[in-house]
């Protein structure tokens, strides 16, 4: 008897909501792209108990009509699209006829609407996907819907064990919401978290509407077209860093077609361009809107819709660098932008390569004078013990080049098995000869791989590291629902040596493994995500100190001097266990091209 078997309705329903609702906040963007669908131009939301209890979302859409309302929570039913050619021309935010089923299929669903040809309003109440009944009800609005989804994983508790802390689930609604508001700055949107009102965005320009939901006091804005695309930029213009900030965390939303995406590609143009022109240290916020022919974008990628394909990526990538570029140009360079310590950097640099400079002149004199001597030495040496006549010049002569050559090839034997810096360029990459083959290494990946090793042996082998005392203290100031003592403890277990006094966290000492420059941020990052460890999964423990590697990595853009740079190579190379070639996020750390495979390269082999 065959062994495959078509699965029951009851096991691949909730398999297909699986891959479409995660948590609260995803319900609550398919809710909230319903209703712009609709034409909505007020919506209101409440929360209760970070989405689990209740995720209700009311709008004065145009409504669903009786007959239609079974349909809603049947799998690929929509009144988006009706044809296949219409996936190369999608306008509107839902298209799959999965949402509405997805959750149906995970809580208890009312959904109650009404358009404005009905006379009369009605609810569908179902529960797990089937429905209990479709009855008349009280309307006040002439148009709309109102959803209300109960119990959100009641029947699913695997999936409810892998939620996050409630604080964390209602950071990522609210981060949902706003994420929805910014962009759609023509709608009123309000928020009510336990029956309190939290945000309420009345329709304004979206520049007002950005400095609201970031609390900026001052934005940009940036517009540029080209055939066919549109590319807003709504910024913050103080791209400032100050150490006594604890984080320049960047914090934009990228919006392609007003769709929400999360691309890290995107993010890293916008990023990358920034930096390049205006420095390492700098918080970029607000919005980034991608506008594009709909023929020219492919949204079918994921259930949830969270990426795109471009039909045209070289071309967008260009035009997004050359608007953020005429941003920074007008709006930034205009003013003076002052980067912290970057006189004492300048002037620095300039005595650093004087002398770096002076300081190899005099080892390669060093270098020569020892030569010499050995030459010396050796042809002293033969001529007492040879029966050559060296009061000859010329045979003198030969054997003190012949000794000179000997010594050089032995010289240069030597400096082979040392790592030898030959390039180092924008401040993030460096090129390494040694044992004759050629290393490109990018300084971030790989003194973030070199931590990651090192945390790992501290956390799980308790392998001593040395300490590094701190003559000023760094202090953060700590919530006081935070879960501060066991942060405490978890500091201490890295190796840092860190006190509580009232609602200041004092780091005193630091190992050494961490770069002095980067550990308010890191310090920083482990308090702000502190609640989402779980220390009995080690994985979960990998991706935390992976993460925390991360940030206390130096960065590019942060000029490290030659011996800083051999370090790291050195580090890397004995490195025993891991794959020195990939860091923990799986980003190349660095390449090694061998002189056989220059050969290959030109086909001499």
């Amino acid at each position: 008897m065959g062994r495959i078997k078509q699965l029951p309705e009851s096991v691949f329903s909730k398999i297909a909501a699986g891959e479409v609702i995660e948590r609260p906040s995803n319900a609550l963007k398919e809710l909230i792209e319903n209703s712009i669908d609709a034409n909505s131009t007020n919506i209101s939301v409440r929360i209760l108990n970070s989405g689990l209890k209740l995720i209700e979302i009311r709008d004065n859409g145009i409504g669903i009509d009786k007959d239609d309302l079974p349909y809603t929570i049947q799998r690929y039913s929509t009144s988006k699209i009706n044809s296949e050619e219409d996936l190369l021309k999608i306008q509107t935010f839902g298209f799959r006829g999965e949402a509405l089923y997805a959750i149906s299929q995970i809580s208890n669903i009312q959904i109650t609407s009404k358009t404005l040809e009905q006379e009369q309003a009605y609810t569908l109440v179902a529960s797990e996907g089937k429905i209990i009944r479709i009855e008349p009800t009280s309307f006040n609005p002439k148009s709309g819907t109102i959803i209300k989804v109960n119990d959100l994983f009641f029947n699913s508790p695997v999936r409810r064990n892998f939620l996050k802390s409630e604080k964390i689930e209602l950071h990522n609604i609210m981060n949902t919401f706003k994420q929805f508001a910014a962009i759609n700055n023509n709608i009123l949107f309000s928020l009510y978290v336990e029956d309190k009102l939290r945000h309420n965005f009345i329709p304004t320009t979206l520049e007002s509407r950005v400095k609201e939901i970031f609390r900026i006091k001052e934005v940009a804005l940036q517009i540029q077209e080209i055939e066919g695309y549109k590319i807003t930029l709504v910024l913050s213009t103080n791209y400032k860093y100050d150490e006594k900030i604890e984080t320049a965390k960047n914090n934009f939303y990228v919006y392609v077609n007003k769709r929400i995406v999360l691309m890290s590609e995107l993010e890293k143009i916008v990023v990358n361009t920034f930096r390049t022109v205006l420095g390492e240290r700098g918080r970029i916020e607000g919005i980034v809107s991608i506008e594009l022919p709909p023929s020219e974008v492919d949204c079918n990628v994921h259930p949830r819709k969270l990426e795109v394909r471009f039909l045209k990526p070289i071309f967008l990538k260009d035009f997004l660098q050359k608007t953020i570029k005429n941003f920074i140009n007008k709006y930034l360079l205009s003013k003076p932008i002052i980067f912290i310590d970057q006189q004492v950097e300048e002037k620095g640099e300039q005595i650093n390569w004087y002398q770096n400079l002076k300081n190899t002149a005099q080892k390669i004199e060093e270098k020569v004078e020892k030569i010499e001597e050995k030459i010396e030495d050796k042809v002293q040496e033969k001529s007492t013990s040879s029966l050559l006549d060296f009061s000859n010049t010329d045979q003198k002569l030969e054997m003190k080049t012949n000794v000179m050559q000997s010594i050089v090839k032995l010289d240069n034997l030597e400096d082979k098995k040392k790592p030898k810096l030959l390039h180092y360029w924008d401040n993030c990459y460096f090129l390494v000869l040694f044992e004759n083959n050629f290393f490109i290494v990018d300084q971030h990946n790989a003194n973030e791989k070199v931590i990651y090793s090192k945390l790992l042996k501290i956390f799980k082998e308790k392998e001593k590291q040395k300490i590094q005392k701190l003559l000023i203290p760094i202090t953060l100031k700590v919530k006081e629902e935070e879960n501060v003592e066991e942060i405490v403890n978890f500091l201490r277990k890295l190796g840092f040596e860190a006190e509580l006094k009232e609602k200041e966290l004092s780091i005193l000492s630091f190992p050494s493994v961490f770069n002095i420059n980067y550990i308010r941020e890191t310090v920083s990052f482990i308090v702000d995500n502190f609640d989402s460890i779980v220390f009995d999964d080690e994985e979960i423990i990998k991706d935390v100190l992976s993460k925390v590697a991360c940030k206390a990595a130096v960065k590019k853009g942060h000029k490290l001097s030659e011996e800083e740079l051999l370090k790291i190579f050195n580090e890397l190379i004995e490195l025993e266990e891991l794959n020195p070639y990939f860091c923990p996020h799986g980003r190349n750390v660095m390449v090694k091209i061998s002189f056989k495979d220059i050969d290959k390269m030109f086909e001499r082999e």
